[in-house]
């Protein structure tokens, strides 16, 4: 405790721990008449005698004694616990559970966070890898990746690294299937239906300062980029899929853009917290973590 958060409690065990009100009000920063008054009222509030006054020392009754040896530990334990908040302020201790979109955190961002955790021998890593939108607060999270839009306002979002989402498939596909001229041609293909978009069915594009949403059905729904993508490569249909889980099969001809007349819509990855101030060391931390970790998205990079 600082002394300005003393109590009679406090003053009661230090003036037994040092024998004297001179040396407990020194200790705590008060003056030792103030010392002697909390200590009468803590007395006057239990009703009991806990010190033996003479002009020459200062002693405890058996009262006292008893009280004593009850409350030190307690008050023991409540600095610890002062001191352990405070050190989770200023260094980055504890354990930091963070909540990272499923294949981004596969491709990209798993060992950048195991190289993050080596810098901090003091902290504890939780990451979970998964595109449900998890409740940070409810769910005891410290901070989460995802991206596209932030859909409540209560959550304190920083913006991190923008991609690109592209209407994609296979050749297989494209082959025996209908041209695609224009977006709005999308709405007479077999579309796969990736269900963690806000609208799972309706598709952006933009040309110029135009964008255009086109509404798409077809054979295949799934909460997982993964199963999505896979699906996309067996020829299963049309995939609207962010960048960087695309890009390497497009440079091999696995995959193709299906729009060209259009241009892609850029959405961000935003880091997101429940609250904007007392921020723990580690949360601060990740936060500049993230922040510093490309100048350029590597998926755009390639």
């Amino acid at each position: 405790m600082s002394p300005k958060q003393f109590t009679d409690l406090e003053v009661f065990v230090r003036v037994v721990e040092t024998g004297s009100y001179a040396s407990a009000s020194k200790q705590l920063g008060i003056s030792r008449s103030h010392a002697s008054r909390l200590v009468t009222h803590l007395e006057t509030r239990l009703g009991v005698r806990l010190l033996h006054r003479s002009t020459r020392r200062i002693s405890t009754t058996h009262t006292g004694l008893t009280f004593f040896e009850a409350v030190s530990p307690l008050l023991d334990s409540l600095r610890h616990a002062e001191a352990r908040a405070s050190a989770e302020r200023d260094e980055v201790v504890g354990t930091l559970r963070v909540s990272l979109p499923a294949s981004l955190g596969r491709r990209y961002l798993s060992a950048e966070f195991a190289s993050f955790q080596t810098r901090f021998p003091g902290l504890d890593l939780l990451v979970d890898l998964t595109d449900r939108k998890v409740d940070l607060v409810a769910e005891g999270y410290d901070l989460a990746v995802r991206g596209g839009t932030i859909e409540h306002n209560s959550l304190v979002a920083k913006r991190l690294w923008p991609f690109r989402v592209l209407a994609v498939a296979a050749p297989a596909y494209l082959g025996c299937a209908p041209p695609i001229k224009r977006p709005a041609d999308l709405a007479k293909h077999r579309c796969l239906l990736y269900s963690g978009m806000f609208n799972t069915r309706a598709w952006r594009f933009k040309k110029g300062k135009d964008e255009t949403v086109v509404n798409v059905g077809g054979p295949v729904t799934s909460n997982s980029t993964d199963a999505i993508l896979d699906c996309a490569l067996a020829g299963t249909g049309v995939a609207y899929l962010p960048d960087f889980e695309v890009h390497e099969h497009l440079a091999s001809g696995r995959l193709q853009e299906v729009i060209t007349t259009h241009e892609p819509i850029t959405q961000y990855f935003w880091a997101v917290r429940p609250h904007r101030t007392h921020l723990p060391a580690r949360v601060r931390a990740c936060l500049e973590f993230l922040g510093q970790l490309w100048p350029t998205s590597p998926w755009s990079a390639t």
